[in-house]
């Protein structure tokens, strides 16, 4: 059996994208193989991003449970859009994510700030 492959796993040994590298010298290929996505697939991850831009350009405040949610949100949008999406496009959408995302933290910290300000209430008497 020395020297098989089973399944579709890759080369172990093949040269990978340094994971470090901040010259930004091109986006790793998406892990696909060596097939193009189905088309229908892609329109449905970048409907799923336009959703949640849509979502979060509509929010007043974080439009998530929690940070934990909103973090994952982030990280998620930023993964499939660098994936999936051709790179102008994907740029274009994060950064229109990013601002909104950046607007919804400063609510919410404004928010927090102002909670803290309000004076304790009474006791019960």
């Amino acid at each position: 059996m020395h020297g098989t492959r089973l399944g579709r796993q890759g080369d172990l040994f093949a040269p990978q994208p340094d994971l470090f590298d901040q010259a930004g010298g091109g986006a790793a290929p998406p892990p696909r193989g060596e097939e193009e996505a189905p088309p229908e697939f892609v329109a449905r991850l970048r409907a799923e991003l336009h959703a949640t831009l849509a979502r979060v350009q509509a929010a007043e405040r974080l439009p998530f449970r929690d940070l934990t949610r909103a973090a994952l949100a982030e990280m998620r949008f930023h993964s499939i859009s660098r994936t999936w999406l051709p790179p102008g496009e994907a740029e274009a959408l994060r950064a229109a994510f990013e601002k909104e995302m950046a607007r919804l933290y400063e609510a919410e910290d404004a928010a927090a700030e102002a909670a803290a300000q309000r004076p304790a209430p009474a006791p019960p008497r």
